[in-house]
């Protein structure tokens, strides 16, 4: 699996010592050593500051000319070392100033940082198993149990195992000699005018799928019809022939998201356009998992595990087109769109608009209109780290709700799922004290939105990842999610939920920045189609699904109770909403648990003392 990883010594001068397997060296400094696996010489860009203050290091998808490059370097030098995570692309940052050391992954988590310490070596990777391996820790299983049966509880410094740090999106691990390692905030976005941003994103986004066209290489893309996918395409097409996939399944084929991919595709004679129909080929949710372990691994347990039968047919017109790229919209929704976040706009005195923001919310979900309201003035006067302590509370002693959450939620940081009754006695308590161990470092000030929003991104970001990680080791295809770049979500996310989410009009932010770029029949799309299909491939694939519940690692270890989640599992598949995601997301973490590969051997080696850069 790609990875990046490095060793920083707070004492003395690195000597021989472990080394990622198969790692080619991209620093030695004496203090610092970086190695990079899996990755291209040109995924590799450096530059020093003129007056030899500042260093950088970028490794991954930077889009950055030379000149950007050195401009960031520069501006380090000069104490503004945040700007070397915000050029085009998204990547590994690495900057040294003098000789504090500062790490960085992107703003979406497409790009992640780990991180392990001594009191002689910090090791840190974008890869959290290859530093479990390193340090022998175990995965957490409370906190693969909070995913299945909670929300809004945000993981903050936790990774997916025990005594390894991750670094928050959104902020550096920052090293120096005799100090002990500390996560910095970066600045956040600037707020913008919702003109000025759809300016700027008139801007950003041409340019950030402009160069990843302008490569020589084959590309291909996503088109699905809908907004985000058809935008990327289009922008594409202006630069490269490109071939583009429209997949559907028996609950798509009818929906207007087929006839307006082929209207772009009519539209624009750079693209190829491939329909694939998963009736015939037989393609479905859940497919391949007889043998969880001929799944490829990836870094975090992957909802796309359930996907892999599917994405075989979708990308096969591109891997037949010998595609070395592969676009999509992921991200368009987090950007683009905006939770409804009435809370938020209470907490910042705006009541009366809240109140109105509450009212269409309960209309447009068919709610009552009195608990949005109530939840929305009990917010207005609550924080995150008092919901936390009630959400431990109520998981310890309190019932599993009946069905997913409600639009009252929306005004809400946090909740139990309805898989919460799957959990045993000893699943409710442990949970519980993990809530409440994340009360203390909660942050009191964010709104109930804001939070969705950096969670959903987090997880749209994350998933990515592990989408690319099975693209390539499927099909050496890699992915780009031009959305998810960190200048793209900055601009985005600088106007406020509310006015990106307009009544009755969907994605206008999309109209507003790219119209005459993109096929102007889809910027005035009111529509959005669902994607149902997930329920015949439970139906046909619930053999392979028992087989791998009944085994359940989190049952093993006595947190929730294998009948309940089978029966779960049977009432789904005969259409039941409820557990969905909780079922998904447990698939996909017992796929993960089974697949790990934890022994030091599959991820290190001894290292000599020095190697020679190249």
């Amino acid at each position: 699996m790609r990875h990046v990883a490095g060793m920083v010594t707070r004492t003395h001068r690195l000597t021989a010592g472990p080394r990622p397997r198969g790692g080619h060296e991209i620093h030695d400094d004496g203090t610092l050593r970086a190695w990079a696996v899996g990755h291209d010489s040109h995924a590799l860009r450096r530059a020093t500051s003129r007056n030899g203050t500042a260093e950088v290091l970028l490794v991954g998808d930077c889009l950055a000319a030379s000149k950007e490059v050195q401009d960031a370097a520069e501006a380090a030098g000069r104490g503004r070392w945040h700007e070397v995570g915000r050029l085009p692309g998204s990547y590994l940052g690495i900057v040294r100033v003098d000789r504090t050391l500062r790490i960085m992954g992107d703003r979406a988590a497409a790009v992640q940082v780990y991180w392990v310490a001594t009191e002689s070596t910090v090791t840190w990777s974008t890869s959290a198993t290859a530093l479990a391996a390193l340090a022998g820790a175990v995965p957490d299983p409370v906190r693969l149990l909070a995913e299945i049966t909670t929300w809004g509880v945000e993981p903050g410094r936790d990774s997916w195992f025990e005594g390894i740090d991750r670094v928050p999106p959104g902020t550096a691990l920052t090293l120096a000699p005799d100090i002990t390692p500390a996560i910095q905030p970066l600045p956040g976005p600037a707020g913008l005018s919702y003109d000025a941003a759809a300016e700027a994103l008139r801007h950003e986004l041409p340019l950030a799928v402009g160069r990843r066209a302008l490569t020589d290489r084959p590309l291909s893309a996503d088109l699905s019809g809908g907004v985000d996918s058809s935008s990327i395409a289009c922008l594409a097409a202006a630069h490269t022939d490109l071939t583009a996939v429209t997949y559907v399944d028996a609950a798509m084929v009818d929906q207007d998201d087929t006839r307006y991919a082929a209207e772009v595709a009519a539209a624009y004679p750079a693209i190829t356009r491939h329909l694939v129909d998963g009736r015939r080929a037989g393609s479905r949710h859940f497919d391949h998992l007889t043998d969880p372990a001929g799944v490829p691994f990836t870094d975090t347990p992957a909802l796309s595990v359930a996907m892999l039968g599917i994405l075989a047919a979708q990308l096969a017109p591109a891997v037949a087109a010998g595609s070395r790229g592969h676009l999509n919209g992921w991200g368009g929704d987090n950007v683009l769109d905006a939770f409804a976040a009435p809370a938020d706009r209470y907490r910042l005195g705006a009541r009366a608009a809240a109140l109105r923001d509450a009212g269409r919310l309960a209309r447009d979900r068919r709610s009552s209109a009195l608990p949005v309201l109530r939840a929305v003035t009990a917010a207005g006067r609550g924080t995150y780290p008092k919901a936390l302590a009630y959400l431990a509370d109520t998981v310890l002693t309190g019932p599993a709700p009946q069905g997913p959450p409600d639009a009252a939620d929306a005004a809400r940081w946090c909740g139990q799922l309805t898989a919460a009754r799957w959990l045993t006695p000893a699943g409710r308590a442990a949970l519980a004290d993990l809530i409440g161990a994340r009360v203390q470092s909660s942050d009191p000030n964010i709104g109930p939105g804001a939070l969705r929003e950096r969670l959903a991104l987090e997880a749209t970001g994350s998933e990515h990842a592990n989408f690319d990680v099975v693209t390539r080791a499927l099909w050496n295809l890699p992915l780009h999610a031009p959305f998810l770049d960190t200048r793209i979500v900055d601009t985005c996310l600088a106007v406020p939920a509310w006015k990106r989410r307009r009544p009755d009009d969907f994605k206008p932010l999309a109209r507003a920045a790219l119209t005459g770029l993109v096929h102007a029949p889809v910027l005035a799309r009111r529509t959005k189609t669902s994607f149902n299909g997930i329920y015949d491939g439970l139906r046909v694939n619930a053999p392979a699904l028992r087989a791998l519940l009944n085994g359940s690692t989190l049952a093993e270890a006595g947190l929730i109770d294998t009948s309940a989640v089978l029966t779960s599992l049977d009432r789904t598949i005969h259409g039941s909403p409820a557990d969905l995601v909780s079922l998904h997301v447990l698939v996909a973490i017992e796929v993960w648990l089974i697949n790990l590969p934890s022994a030091f051997a599959a991820w290190w080696e001894l290292a000599p003392a020095r190697e020679t850069s190249r």
